[in-house]
């Protein structure tokens, strides 16, 4: 450790420690326990001296005692390295640790450094100095900016700005650089610092990076790629920075030293091999300074011969194939020692794929691969062959010797298991299961495995036993041939997770049984929410549960596992009806459940008839069968029901529904009989199959029909109420004879009977005739035939029965009725088609005898009694045979006694109920008994009805109702049982009982209003057991009268006053206001009245309230005032005095002749009046306006109130002329334009004492008033008063101990004295005269006063603000008192224009402005009438401008005020909704940001507040406009200027604006709240326009206006080319950003011109080829005036062909004047094409080369051009003069524009062709454009024009 150094020492258990020399080495535990024991703890060296000592540690384990020792040897460091893992880093890669090592005097390394502070500094490195600026490319990172977690201690250091041993660095940019780090301790001062030097690269890539086998003739393409943020792209090549080159040719035995081994195709980054051997391809930089600098990679290209093809299948890699499967099927040529050769394009294999077998997909060019998929089963053989190479010039070199191979296939179909998947249900029990699972397709021999052996194992044979494990495994049957091909089955060993019943049986007989099948299913564990089914669930312990009880009862035991099923259960029918069968499993936190509906129906039975059904010839029977299947509750329509005959000739059947309702229970059938005869019906009844009812029931059931005559009649009366086992006294014993009565027509029985005694079921068809011995007492009438009712018997069978009414009437006494049978009715016969002929009927007949006499009757029929004894009530019974049973509904309700010698029954209530009181007629027929209602009820509750408002000393009724149980309320003779009361909360009303009844339920009481208040009234009752019953309280108000102010309104025409109302009901409701006379005045809701002609009107205000019990509206009180419409036939100046003091003011305004005629009646008239006041001496008074003294100056029309000050002492006349603006208006009297009066005011000196010069100063005070005096000495010395007046004059004051002076009602002047005993023994006295005088007149004052920028007085109120009125009295001289008795009040003629509240004291008032308008306010005395003032409140807006219009968003507000401050300071704008409007504080301007309403605020704080409110609305449309663009000064870029109008103003500035404002507009950025769209007029590019022009929007302050600016970007080769070729012009529209705009967008149209542009980046031409073409493409007007310049007089361009199509070019032909140009070497210069009128140019490099052809003896001739590459000297000249015509074509760049990057260098493209020498370079013509260099340009006239492009 060295001298300051710290280390940390861990052990794994709690130890004690200790060190031999402290003073060397101490030791610190770090988190000791209460033991003083840790696991870690800091040993730091503590040695002063330069000396090398040893410290023992000793650490002892308390529980073991096991005792550990450190040796801590504390030395001096000798020397330190910096160590890291590399010295290279690459750019954007994570950062590089450096960590610093020190070694003592010996060489040891020491432990720990942690403690010592370094300073790492970045050196400039003297190595490096081909690096330009290379100590800017390394970075020091503190580890708090990085993801790196450092040692604490480090951490601890860089929070205090230190560095330690440790440090982050990473590379800026690419270069050397050179860290250095010392020790900053003075003791290691010696100590040489570390040095260290890194490289930081960027990371390049070569791809293929592996080492490469060609054959001869092939090529292959590099790729050049860079890591940027961990994405790999791409790097353009050739590049400026890098390049690749062909190093260290090796040739192969037998090789050419001549040629190469492989060539380099620059352009393309290809390398050709062109005969064997080996190259290395090198990666390096072009830049000269960066060369040696990094290590870039590099690559080995090996040329060798094929030596043999090899196979390759994927995926699999054995040729066992699987029909239906892809493969990819390879043929790799290999060399003879193995080596993969890469697959060129130019290489050709010839494979043969038998089609019988493979289906080829896709092949590649050279036969290399191909993708296939296998058709048959069998095998084959593939047979492939390398035959040949072919060139880039498309020559095939075919092999010498073709290498060959052949590859065997086998193909089998794919290998299936069955079954595919098996479920089972966990059991504990390990091999619960076993399942022999079968296998088909593969070569038949495969290797059993399963995924999980827990959940299930596998034999070799295919057995398959479930394990333990809950889960699933996946058993599969790989072929041993390929693996890759296998055929696999899952086994389920799960949780039960769903259940559900399988199709079956679900309808059942009742007493019969159900099998209920059940399917448990488990959730596949794949997580795909995938179930199966259990195959045996028969262990599960299930839970049946049925919903509705007793229709099904589940049998013990469960159905076996089946192939549809696991489990199942059992169910009978116990009674008809469905249900639902809920079957549940739970174990554990499995809880599983299954439904079904299952349904049980009773057998299908004949009801009606039961077994025989008899009818007459022509007549039908509506048979009755019940029972059998109902229609299923979960597919009603498959119900059905079949009816089936024996002969169906006989009869007709009809299934029909029943007539009351879908009754399923119960079928009918409609059988008519169509000839005599019997026989058997049967019906069918059931479901059709559905899905929850798969397999319904079906039941079917027989009755027997018969047709036959009738062989006799019976008649019999019908009784009403046969439940009475009582006889009438007046029956005899013949049953015969009937009493009925004579009111009602009774009603006869006639029934059918057939020889059998078997009665009809229907006779309908029969005709009968009817016959009365004395038709005068009861006869048939026509109009009452028989009714045919058809009525069960008592066994659910229906049989016709003739209801014959007989008429009687009203006349007593006995008569005889018969019915005979006369035959068969034709109707009947032909309705139900009766077979002709049929046999005729034999007559037969039946008679009874009746006895009429009179119906019985009770009264009365309804009746409700109170329960209590002392009640009873009587029913009287009339009429009636005489003989009676009483009965009643409930036997404890009431108590009946009839009373037979008075006709009557008693009723006496019992308990509370109802009950009905049956009188039964023993000797009438009569259908029901004669019934009488009782109900018998306590009380339920009482109900006051009254009016809830009453006025003070008038009266209401208020009524009372006792209501029962029912609601109903009680007979009032029945109070005087109950004890009613009527009593009130409080004494402000008396109430009174009246005998008069509103109605037979209701007491009425007065109620009267005594004192104003609100109460309740409450009615009591004592109920039976003497409780008392209250009803609920029912409120009551009585109010003050209501009264409209004021109560009369004296208006000229024009005028308007407001009628406001005080008393009348509280909460009051709207006053509802109407006028008797409209043509003289209108009044509005609000109470507003305006004169509209001279006479007398009414205004009527009406109170309404809502009755609580009818919902109507009552009038609760109403008022009416007068008014008067007149003409102002004179005016009168109110002066309260004419003689006052100087240096006081007094308040004068104008009246009519009368005092009603006030300011109230003319001061608002429209048209107006105007008031002008002068004074015949001007010196002596000063005229004022009203609020003078707050800075108002107000208008004309409002100074029908002024201030008058006396100034100096003498008489003048005040007068005033008020002038009508139109006369016409009638306002005046006789039309005329003016009014005028004049007074004289006597102004008077102030009495003062000139010897001695002295104050004397009076208190004035009002009678009965009163004043605290205070003095400078309360409270510090001892204060008494008293009043000086003698004994024989009564003083007029008085004043107490305290210093309260009060007045009385005397008037005069007394005198105190106010003593003052100071503490140090002095005194002091003053004398003070008091005078009580009557008060003349007040005086308003308006405060604060208003500031304005240039003192300029305002002529209203500002809106918003809150000023304070303060009333001052003055005495009949002038002077202000000082207290007063006076009680102020005020009042305006109007509401809606200020709010007018009480102030802080009773002499004054608040009122704020809240809109626009004027209004009147008065102040009075309420004492004394007399002392009042008028003045005028006009209220305006402060804020401007006025913004006519509408305002929408994207406006700029300059918001003025001249109000300020008291200073002079502005005050602070602000706005309710910045999002809306948004307001700058300072200077008030405003930017409209959204639709909406929004309130402006100023405020000058502590002072005023005024506001505006605006309304911001969505424009209607926005046009944009196009103007000449902007060049800037470089005239490197051009910009158009668009002009946006925003809404449908032609600026978007609203208001004066000041330089200030103006400033503040650009940082409000306006123009934010805009975007400019572009796009092209015709969509003929494949790029957006954005991609080529960028929008700015922009807002000029100086317009007021927005702006769109367009500039163009630099455009790509490809952008360029396609904009040089088509034209269009640019659409530029505009919108609101964040606004919903719909409205109409205009859009500008900007043409634009994007330049030249030539098919040729580079032109070379030689001796042997001259000329070359040269293609300018660009717009029409610029090729027309093209100007061609060339740099070299060896070098001309002329012009060829023009071409004004689409595209539109020029074609010029460049061309040598020299032939020998080059001999000298070669020749670099420039052709420039260029437009003058808009300076756009193209410039293209020429170079010229001389090349010299001498054949050689060789097979081609060894060629001058071979020697030359082989002359070293001649090469390095090359390349300087290259190097040279390089800097020319830079330098002359430089000259014409700014420098900037070049992309690309001039590409030279070898191409050998067969008519040259292989050596000679060819002038190609590449298809890329090259660098434009534009000169000077002159502005265009319009439009957008490109700026210089680079092309690449």
């Amino acid at each position: 450790m060295s001298t300051e150094a710290r280390k940390l020492l861990r052990v794994s258990r709690v130890v004690q420690r200790s060190s031999t020399r402290p003073e060397v080495a101490s030791i610190e535990p770090v988190g000791p326990d209460e033991r003083q024991c840790s696991q870690k703890a800091v040993v730091q060296a503590r040695l002063s001296q330069p000396a090398r000592l040893t410290s023992i540690i000793f650490a002892e384990d308390i529980t073991t005692g096991q005792v550990l020792r450190c040796d801590a040897i504390v030395d001096l460091i000798h020397g330190i390295q910096i160590v890291s893992t590399t010295r290279e880093l690459y750019l954007e890669d994570s950062p590089l640790e450096l960590k610093i090592q020190a070694l003592d005097s010996e060489g040891n390394t020491f432990s720990t450094l942690a403690g010592l502070v370094f300073d790492w500094t970045i050196v400039k490195d003297t190595e490096a100095s081909r690096f330009s600026d290379s100590h800017n490319a390394l970075r020091i990172l503190p580890f708090l900016e990085s993801t790196y977690i450092p040692p604490s201690y480090i951490s601890e250091m860089e929070k205090v700005a230190k560095q330690g041993d440790t440090i982050l660095v990473s590379g800026m940019k690419t270069g050397s650089s050179k860290l250095k780090a010392r020790i900053q301790e003075v003791v290691y001062k010696n100590v040489h610092p570390a040095e260290v030097r890194l490289l930081i690269l960027e990371n390049i890539l070569l791809n293929p990076a592996y080492d490469v086998y060609l054959l001869v003739g092939t090529s292959i393409c590099y790729k050049v790629q860079k890591i940027r943020q961990g994405k790999i792209t791409e790097l353009a090549m050739p590049s400026d920075q890098y390049e690749l080159q062909l190093q260290n040719n090796i040739q192969g035995p037998g090789g050419d030293p001549g040629q190469p081994v492989a060539v380099l195709e620059q352009d393309t980054s290809t390398v050709t091999a062109v005969q064997l051997g080996q190259s290395n391809l090198v990666l390096g930089h072009k830049s000269i300074r960066m060369q040696g600098a990094s290590r870039l990679p590099n690559s080995t290209i090996y040329v060798v011969e094929p030596g043999y093809l090899g196979f390759t299948v994927y995926p699999g890699d054995r040729w066992v194939l699987e029909t239906g499967r892809l493969y990819e099927i390879t043929i790799e040529v290999l060399d003879k020692f193995g080596n993969k050769v890469y697959p060129s394009d130019s290489i050709r294999i010839e494979t043969v794929l038998p089609v019988e077998f493979f289906e080829v997909l896709s092949t590649s060019q050279n036969g290399s691969y191909h993708h296939v998929r296998a058709m048959k089963r069998g095998q084959t053989n593939i047979d492939a062959a390398l035959t040949s190479v072919v060139d880039q010039d498309g020559g095939v070199h075919a092999l010498r010797v073709p290498v060959w191979n052949q590859q065997e296939v086998e193909i089998h179909i794919p290998i299936t298991l069955y079954p595919s998947i098996l479920t089972f249900p966990w059991q504990p029990k390990t091999g619960a299961y076993q399942y022999m699972i079968k296998a088909h397709g593969g070569s038949g021999n495969f290797s059993w495995s399963s995924s999980s052996l827990s959940v299930a194992t596998v034999t070799v044979k295919g057995v398959m036993t479930t394990g333990s494990d809950i889960g699933l495994s996946v058993i599969q049957a790989h072929d041993v041939q390929n693996p890759l091909h296998f055929g696999e089955m899952k086994v389920y060993v799960i949780e039960p997770s769903g259940m559900e019943f399988a199709p079956c049986q679900v309808e059942a007989r009742v007493g019969q049984t159900l099998e209920l099948p059940l399917r448990i299913t488990g959730l596949m564990p794949s997580g795909a929410n995938e179930v199966v089914t259990l195959s045996d669930c028969s262990h599960f312990d299930l839970v049946v549960e049925v919903e509705n009880q007793g229709v099904f009862q589940p049998l013990p035991g469960r159905l076996r596992p089946g192939s549809e099923h696991c489990s199942g259960v059992r169910v009978r029918a116990e009674a008809q009806g469905y249900t639902a069968l809920l079957v549940s499993y739970r174990h554990g936190h499995v809880h599983l459940s299954a439904r079904i509906t299952i349904a049980a129906y009773l057998p299908l039975k004949a009801v009606d008839p039961s077994s025989v059904a008899l009818v007459t010839l022509g007549s039908s029977k509506e048979m009755l069968f019940e029972g059998g299947p109902r229609p299923w509750v979960l597919e009603p329509s498959k119900f059905f029901r079949n009816v089936t005959s024996e002969d169906m000739h006989s009869i007709s059947l009809a299934l029909f529904g029943p007539p009351a309702s879908r009754n399923y229970e119960q079928h009918w059938i409609l059988v008519t009989c169509q000839a005599l005869g019997e026989q058997v019906i049967a019906l069918s009844v059931g479901n059709k199959p559905s899905i929850t009812n798969p397999f319904p029931a079906l039941e079917p059931a027989v009755v027997k029909f018969v047709c036959a005559p009738p062989s006799r009649l019976t008649l019999t009366p019908v009784y009403a109420s046969p439940q009475l086992d009582l006889s009438c006294p007046l029956l005899q014993q013949n049953k015969q004879v009937v009493p009925v009565s004579s009111h009602r027509n009774p009603i006869l029985d006639l029934a059918a009977y057939d020889q059998q005694g078997r009665r009809f079921s229907n006779f309908s068809s029969l005709s009968i005739q009817w016959e009365s011995t004395r038709p005068s007492l009861a006869s048939i009438e026509p109009d009452l035939p028989m009714r045919l009712v058809f009525q069960e018997d008592g066994s659910g069978q229906k049989k016709l029965h003739g209801l014959q009414a007989i008429s009687v009437h009203k006349a007593s006494g006995a008569t005889a009725i018969s019915a005979t049978v006369t035959g068969y009715q034709q109707s009947h016969v032909s309705a139900a088609r009766v077979k002709q002929p049929y046999d005729p009927l034999v007559p037969v007949s039946a008679s009874i005898e009746l006895i009429l006499v009179e119906d019985v009757r009770v009264s009365p029929e309804e009746m409700t009694i109170y329960n209590h004894p002392g009640v009873q009530v009587e029913l009287h019974i009339r009429e009636g045979s005489g003989y009676f049973f009483l009965n009643t509904s409930t036997a404890d309700v009431v108590k009946v006694a009839y009373q037979e010698a008075r006709g009557s029954a008693t009723v006496h209530p019992l308990l509370p109920g109802m009950s009905t009181i049956m009188v039964h007629d023993l000797c009438l027929t009569f259908p029901a008994p004669a019934k009488a209602a009782v109900y018998v009820s306590d009380i339920q509750e009482l109900y006051v009805r009254v009016v809830d408002k009453v006025e003070i000393g008038k009266t209401v009724k208020a009524h009372v109702r006792v209501l029962d149980f029912h609601k109903k309320p009680f007979l009032a003779k029945y109070f005087a049982f109950m004890d009613l009361k009527l009593r009130a909360a409080s004494q402000i009303i008396t109430l009174v009982s009246l005998d008069e009844a509103l109605d037979n339920y209701t007491a009425t009481f007065r109620v009267h209003g005594v004192a104003i208040g609100q109460t309740s009234l409450t009615a009591t009752v004592t109920d039976k057991a003497g409780q008392r019953i209250n009803s609920a309280p029912q409120q009551i108000e009585v109010f003050p009268p209501f009264r409209l102010i004021p109560r009369k309104v004296t208006l000229i025409i024009g005028a308007m006053m407001q009628i406001t109302s005080e008393g009348g009901p509280q909460p009051q409701s709207n006053i509802l206001f109407s006028i008797s006379n409209n043509s003289v005045a209108v009044v509005n809701g609000a109470g507003l009245v305006q004169g509209l002609a001279v006479g007398n009107s009414t205004v009527s205000g009406v109170v309404q309230a809502v009755d609580a019990e009818t919902g109507k509206l009552v009038i609760v009180s109403q008022d009416l005032v007068e008014v008067e419409v007149l003409l102002l036939q004179a005016v009168r100046i109110r002066a309260p005095i004419t003689r006052m003091r100087t240096g006081t003011q007094m308040p004068v305004y104008v009246t009519g002749i009368t005092n009603n005629q006030n300011p109230f009646s003319f001061g608002n008239a429209v048209p107006g009046l105007t008031f002008h006041w002068s004074v015949t001496k001007r010196d002596i008074l000063d005229i004022r306006g009203r609020h003078h003294e707050a800075s108002l100056r107000l208008l004309s029309q409002y100074n029908f109130a002024m201030t008058v000050h006396g100034r100096v002492k003498g008489r003048t006349g005040l007068r005033v002329v008020v002038k009508a603006l139109d006369p016409t208006a009638g306002q005046l009297h006789g039309l005329v334009k003016e009014l005028s009066d004049e007074i004289q005011i006597q102004v008077f000196e102030k009495l003062l004492l000139l010897n001695p010069e002295i104050e004397t100063e009076q208190i004035l005070m009002s009678p009965n008033s009163f004043i605290k005096l205070q003095t400078n000495r309360d409270g510090a010395a001892s204060l008494s008063y008293r009043v000086l007046d003698g004994p024989e004059k009564a003083p007029v004051v008085h004043i107490d101990d305290k210093g309260f002076l009060a007045s009385g009602s005397v008037i005069g002047t007394s005198t105190i004295e106010v003593t003052a005993q100071e503490p140090f023994g002095a005194n002091q006295t003053i004398i003070v005269a008091v005078k009580v005088s009557p008060v003349s007149y007040l005086r308003i004052s308006m405060n604060p006063a208003l500031h304005t920028q240039n003192k300029e007085a305002l002529v209203a109120l500002p809106l918003g603000m809150t000023v304070t009125f303060t009333v001052h009295f003055h005495d009949n001289s002038g002077d202000a008192f000082h207290a007063h008795n006076s009680i102020v009040y005020f009042a305006t003629n109007r509401d809606e224009f200020v709010q007018i509240g009480k102030g802080t004291t009773n002499n004054t008032c608040v009122i704020r402005s809240v809109s626009v308008g004027l209004t009147l306010l008065r102040v009075w005395d309420g004492e004394h009438i007399g002392l009042s003032d008028f003045v005028p409140l006009p209220v305006q807006q402060a804020i401007s401008p006025e913004l006519p219009g509408t305002v929408v968003v994207g406006d700029v507000l300059c918001l003025t005020t001249v109000l300020v401050s008291l200073e002079g300071l502005s005050g602070t704008w602000s706005s309710s909704a910045n999002s809306i409007l948004h307001i700058d504080p300072k200077t008030g301007v405003a930017v409209a940001r959204d639709a909406g309403s929004v309130t402006i605020y100023y405020e000058v704080a502590g002072h005023l507040r005024t506001y505006k409110e605006v309304v911001i609305g969505i424009p209607q449309r926005i046009v944009a406009r196009h103007v000449r663009p902007i060049q800037t000064s470089f005239q490197e870029v051009t910009a158009s200027k668009v002009m946006v109008t925003v809404g449908d103003r032609n600026s978007n500035l609203r208001g004066e604006c000041s330089v200030a404002q103006m400033e503040v507009i650009e940082t409000l950025r306006p123009e934010s709240l805009i975007s400019c769209q572009l796009q092209f007029k015709q969509d003929v590019f494949d790029f957006p326009a954005r991609d080529i022009f960028t929008e700015e929007p922009r807002f000029d302050t100086a317009l007021g206006r927005y702006l769109c600016l367009v500039t163009m970007h630099r455009l790509t080769d490809k952008q360029l080319k396609l904009l040089s070729m088509k034209k269009t012009a640019l659409l530029v529209t505009a919108s609101l950003l964040g606004s919903h705009f719909s409205g109409e967008q205009v859009a500008a149209e900007v043409p634009f011109s994007p330049g030249l542009y030539a098919d040729q980046a580079e032109v070379l031409l030689s001796n042997h080829y001259t000329s070359s073409e040269v293609k300018v493409f660009g717009a029409m007007e610029i090729l027309e005036n093209l100007e061609v310049k060339s740099g070299s007089p060896a070098v001309l361009a002329f012009e060829k062909e023009k071409s004004f199509g689409l595209p539109s070019f020029v074609t010029y032909t460049v061309g040598l004047s020299d032939p020998v140009a080059g001999s000298q070497g070669p020749l670099s210069t420039t052709v420039t094409f260029s437009s003058p009128t808009t300076s756009q140019a193209v410039t293209i490099p020429v170079t010229v080369v001389f090349v010299m052809d001498h054949r050689g003896p060789g097979p081609y001739g060894a060629s001058l051009f071979q020697h030359f590459l082989d002359s070293y000297q001649v090469m390095f000249f090359t390349l300087f003069a290259m190097l040279a015509g390089t800097a020319v074509m830079v330098i002359a760049y430089h000259t014409v524009r700014a420098p900037q990057e070049l992309n690309t260098s001039p590409a030279l493209s070898p191409r050998v062709s067969p008519r040259h020498s292989p050596h000679y370079f060819a002038a190609s013509s590449p298809s890329m454009p090259f660098n434009t260099l534009p000169g000077r340009r002159a502005s265009p006239p319009s439009g957008l024009w490109s700026p210089a492009y680079p092309s690449h």
